[in-house]
């Protein structure tokens, strides 16, 4: 742990800030604003935000506001309403009800944390939105992210915490060592702390369950009140407003102090504050060198606690005393309730007053007791105040020491961004050289010898002297040797362009250094008008040049570059030509396009040169290119996008040795070959006994070999007419018979169409003389129907109307006339009369709907209208004929009761005629 605070420590006094500004700007309260960049306060005018609690703003480095926000609009530096402000999700009666934070690695983008007040759902529970964050785009007048991110603070499983979701307690801090931040929220008996990186928000937060369990019934009193974050990074101050409900019935609230680990993330070490008392507290803030705590608190003794319900009347600001065994003491008293406190970048610390145009002011909230001289009326401002104050990233108010580049025999600009004015700084270089005794709070040096070096500034204000530290690493100016850079003469003219930084490498080839170039040693060394276009100068301008090396502390060496030209060793008439079949890359057989392998080549140029050379060749696409040596071409796989059907590339040949050019010129033809050019369509349909199905390639614009291949490579047939077997992926290969041995490739795929597939064909009603049939399908699809019409017409309903009864066919096949299948279906009914007089019509009487095949377990009886049984007739007969033992019976009505096989029945009558 020791080893741990010891790097913390370290990490923070050698963070290189700006000038400490992103917090000089605040607006608050009813349309209230405060600059405090010349360190002393300034009312400003012109905001349009009235929030009763918290608020956010932030500014540039400069101190040059951005934007602001109560955390349900945001303004821009103009107060103007900025887009995406009505996606917001918060309130300004929440106590925190906003934070902004730097999105690390991305200037002028920050991340908004938004934490919500509840509103009552019924007389039990709440609900709230929780804690959001949006992102901020301030690369113009700004925009918010439309849609914001939830933070998950709570268990979503617990019906109340799913509903408050999270305290109004929001603060955060930067890590000391990293572009690392902290967002920590507080939720029912949790610390929940997320980390903000060059990944974004974590949104898997570090969960710290520590101090006092915030009772969940009537919450808005106990989600109220303030946590800070000390300057340092150390310690975390939490002020709960309300947190329980005592065995009196009375709300008390509480003040406490923990521990922070700024590496982590985690919350521990819960110390219960003024514990002697009922506190309700509100606002907490430390002090700039985070030894003392300040709490606005209504503070009771125990047994004089006001009746239950009862407002609280007055409050007081606490002073804890960290190093004192956290003593605290009394230093104001106020008629009112406890209000928000808040540090500023001058060292004090401001109290808000409920609609009054005064803040309280801790003029020096550093000295112990009475001396931190807090006067209750210290700043008038010109807009009200209210109950909160902005929020900032805490850290903002750190002090530290800084440097800019430390280079050997040039000078170090040191400084602090302590406030106010000290009246002295010693400042100890770590030299050895003279302790440098002055009010100057941003001195120089000059080392002599590179190093790391501690610098300490020990800091004397009043009676009270602290020191600060920095390691400072002193770096040696870069090695900066002569060069000289030899370009290849394209066209004899003695003139050609040269990629100066090519000189980089014999120059100093050290990593992280930058490379300036420039006509005079003046401009090189001044670092002032540089050579514009570096990456194609031409020697016709200046064959010397002087270059400044610069490492990334700002340290620089200056020497000389000579530019020379040489003709070109490679015979003018000497060429290789290389060819490439068009291939279907972007699925285009005919654009001029392939991908060429000429690596061969190489060894061909080299052939023209003294054995044993150190030379390397390399391909361009343009003279430009290549006299830059920008864009070389790969020659394992190039293809010609830019030049269809034909290519001249250019040649390079360096040694290796000098960095001199030996070669230069088009000496590469690449030449496209074109391949087989038919159509196939990508996809075919057919039906399944349609099988095997005969398919050919079209538009075929010349005499080709073919290859029909499946999906595991099996080539099937090598004729052009091709019958597909089966559904699935086929592949046709073309190669060219001209002796280019060019190929195309196109591939359909072969998909059946499956019959339809009948279920049942459901039938209306019992008995019916004209019913509704419904045909269903075990999946339905492009299906069409008929009944008693195998050869149709088809119909694409499903459903069939006024079909008589009798015994009847249904028929389904694919709208395209695949494949036709039936389903045998009856419809139960029967005849009015029958006339058995032998002339072959209506001879007989059968129940309709029934045969030998369909239902034929149904039992048919037969009786007079006396109820005399006369006859059982058969299903599979053709019926009754009128008689009984027989002997034919007199025209008459008669009766019958059927039991269908499917366990339905029923009875009628009808009429026997003769």
């Amino acid at each position: 742990m020791k080893r741990a605070l010891t790097l913390l420590m370290a990490c923070w006094f050698g963070v290189v800030c700006a000038q400490d500004r992103e917090a000089a700007i605040w607006h608050f309260g009813q349309y209230a604003g405060l600059d405090f960049n010349s360190l002393t306060p300034r009312s400003l005018i012109g905001s349009n935000m009235d929030t009763y609690e918290g608020s956010a703003t932030i500014a540039t480095d400069e101190g040059n506001l951005l934007f602001y926000t109560d955390s349900e609009i945001a303004y821009n530096r103009l107060h103007r309403r900025m887009p995406g402000s009505r996606a917001l999700s918060g309130s300004n009666f929440s106590t925190q009800s906003s934070i902004i934070v730097p999105k690390p690695g991305f200037p002028n983008f920050y991340y908004l944390f938004i934490t919500d007040d509840y509103e009552t759902v019924d007389t039990i529970i709440w609900n709230g939105s929780g804690l959001n964050f949006f992102e901020v785009n301030m690369t113009g007048p700004g925009t918010i992210s439309s849609r914001g991110a939830h933070l998950i603070t709570y268990d979503p499983d617990n019906r109340f915490e799913r509903a408050l979701k999270c305290s109004q307690k929001l603060t955060a801090i930067k890590d000391p060592c990293e572009d690392i931040y902290w967002v920590i929220a507080h939720f029912h008996d949790k610390f929940y702390s997320f980390k903000v990186d060059e990944n974004g928000v974590n949104e898997t937060p570090i969960v710290s369950q520590v101090g006092p369990l915030m009772y969940l019934g009537a919450y808005p009193g106990n989600a109220k009140g303030q946590i800070k974050l000390s300057p340092d990074g150390t310690k975390l101050a939490m002020a709960n407003f309300m947190n329980n409900i005592d065995p009196s019935g009375h709300s008390p609230g509480s003040l406490y102090l923990f521990d922070f680990d700024i590496l982590t993330g985690t919350v521990s070490n819960p110390q219960q504050l003024m514990d002697d008392d009922f506190v309700f507290a509100y606002g907490v803030e430390f002090s700039p060198d985070s030894k003392k705590l300040y709490a606005t608190v209504s503070s009771f003794n125990n047994g004089d606690v006001p009746p239950s319900g009862h407002d609280n009347d007055g409050s007081i600001l606490v002073q804890i005393d960290l190093e004192r065994n956290n003593d605290y003491q009394r230093i104001a008293e106020s008629p009112v309730d406890p209000t928000a406190l808040q540090l500023a970048i001058d060292g004090k610390i401001y109290q808000a007053h409920v609609q009054r145009r005064h803040l309280g002011v801790i003029n020096n909230p550093k000295e112990l007791g009475a001396a931190c001289n807090y006067v209750e009326d210290g700043l008038p401002i010109d807009r009200g105040s209210h109950k909160g104050l902005p929020s900032f990233v805490q850290s903002y108010f750190q002090v530290r020491v800084e440097y800019e580049e430390a280079c050997v025999g040039d000078n170090t600009k040191l400084s602090t961004n302590y406030l106010p004015d000290p009246d002295n700084i010693a400042w100890n270089f770590g030299d050895g050289s003279p302790v440098l005794n002055t009010l100057d709070k941003s001195p120089e040096h000059v080392y002599a010898v590179p190093g790391t070096y501690l610098v300490t500034a020990t800091i004397t204000k009043g009676a009270e002297v602290e020191s600060y530290t920095k390691e400072v690493e002193v770096t040696a100016l870069p090695l900066a040797n002569p060069a000289q850079l030899v370009q290849c003469d394209p066209d004899g003219d003695g003139f050609s362009e040269f990629n100066l930084f090519e000189a980089g490498s014999l120059i100093n080839a050290s990593e992280g250094l930058t490379f300036s170039f420039h006509d005079t040693e003046r401009g090189a060394r001044g670092g002032s008008s540089p050579v514009a276009s570096p990456e194609a100068y031409s020697n016709a301008l200046n064959s010397q040049l002087f270059v400044r090396v610069e490492n990334e502390l700002g340290c620089f060496g200056v020497t000389t570059l000579d530019l020379s030209v040489v003709s070109t060793a490679i015979p003018s008439d000497f060429n290789i030509e290389v060819k490439a079949c068009d291939d279907d890359v972007n699925e285009n057989y005919t654009d001029g396009i392939g991908t060429f392998e000429f690596s061969n080549a190489t060894n061909t140029i080299l052939a023209l040169f003294p054995p044993g050379s150190n030379f390397e060749v390399s391909y361009y696409a343009s003279a430009e290119d290549a006299l830059s040596e920008l864009e070389a071409i790969d020659p394992t796989r190039y293809r010609n996008a830019l030049s269809p059907g034909r290519q001249d590339l250019w040649v390079r040949v360096d040694s290796e040795d000098q960095n001199a050019c030996i070669g230069l010129g088009q000496h590469i033809t690449l030449v496209v070959d074109e391949g087989p050019i038919f159509d196939l369509d990508s996809s075919l349909e057919v039906c399944r006994n349609q099988l095997p199905y005969s398919i050919d390639p079209t538009n075929v614009q010349g005499v080709y070999t073919y290859e029909w291949i499946d999906a595991d490579g099996n080539i099937l047939s090598t004729n052009q007419t091709f019958d597909i077997p089966d559904e699935g992926t086929y592949t046709l290969k073309a190669t060219m018979t001209d002796g280019t041995g060019c190929e195309a490739f196109k591939t359909v795929e072969v998909t059946t169409i499956e019959p339809p597939e009948i279920l049942t064909v459901n039938v209306d009603g019992l008995v019916s003389l004209q019913t509704t049939a419904t045909v269903e399908l075990a999946e339905f699809g492009d299906f069409e129907f008929s009944v008693d019409a195998p050869f149709g017409p088809f119909q694409r309903s499903h459903v069939f109307d006024n079909v008589p009864p009798g015994i009847h066919k249904a028929y389904a096949r694919d709208i395209n006339g695949c494949e036709v299948v039936e389903f045998q279906f009856s419809v139960i009914g029967h005849p009015a009369f029958f006339t058995p007089n032998n002339d072959n019509v209506n001879d007989y009487w059968q129940i309709e709907g029934i045969s030998g095949d369909i239902q034929s377990g149904s039992i048919v009886y037969i009786f007079d209208r006396y109820g005399n049984f006369l006859a059982q007739v058969d299903p599979a007969s053709p019926g009754w004929d009128g008689s009984w033992n027989g002997q034919p019976l007199p025209a008459s009505d008669y009766w019958f009761s059927v039991s269908l096989e499917d366990g339905r029945s029923f009875k009628g009558h009808f009429t026997l005629k003769r």
